[in-house]
């Protein structure tokens, strides 16, 4: 792989992938996502961080990061997780801390379907804050799931735009 200042050119297909450009991001949780516009404007408390439906079950809008070995490159998949009332109070109380990242991260699942791999609706994660200027990061709880073993090892740029390719 040969890297420009913003591109890479991918050693599987030969075509630059642009660095800038790549990325895979969710608006709302699968579970907002598939209700009615009736149910939503009903039963869904919502904005571009948090979301809630009917105060009963609570998502946290963060950020899965892929290394890019070959470059010095993060992708990062914007994804939304599922915690507890508990934590989503936690998250809430702290959204502004500058000392956040010292709160232990909260056990959590993936609450989007990520294209390109199997099922990973309900993949068990914890959800670290990282800052009141970032998205918190998701990490993958060991298990045989592929995208476990991407964000252990990483993974190319030509995977990288191929999760992007998916929604252009």
């Amino acid at each position: 792989m040969v890297m420009s200042d913003s591109s890479l050119k991918c050693s599987q297909c030969g075509s630059l992938h642009p660095l800038d450009e790549m990325e895979l991001s969710f608006k709302r949780p699968d579970p907002i996502a598939e209700l009615s516009e009736e149910d939503r404007k009903l039963k869904v408390n919502e904005s571009d961080d948090l979301c809630t439906i009917e105060w009963k079950r609570y998502f946290v809008r963060a950020v899965l990061p892929l290394q890019v070995p070959e470059s010095e490159y993060t992708y990062q998949i914007g994804a939304w997780v599922e915690i507890d009332e508990n934590a989503f109070q936690i998250v809430r109380d702290n959204w502004d801390n500058p000392d956040q990242e010292q709160i232990p991260p909260f056990d959590a699942k993936l609450a989007n379907e990520i294209p390109l791999v199997i099922s990973t609706l309900g993949l068990e994660v914890q959800l670290q804050l990282t800052g009141p200027t970032t998205r918190p990061a998701i990490n993958l709880n060991r298990s045989s799931h592929p995208l476990y073993y991407e964000q252990l090892d990483g993974i190319s740029a030509h995977r990288a735009f191929e999760y992007t390719r998916y929604f252009l």
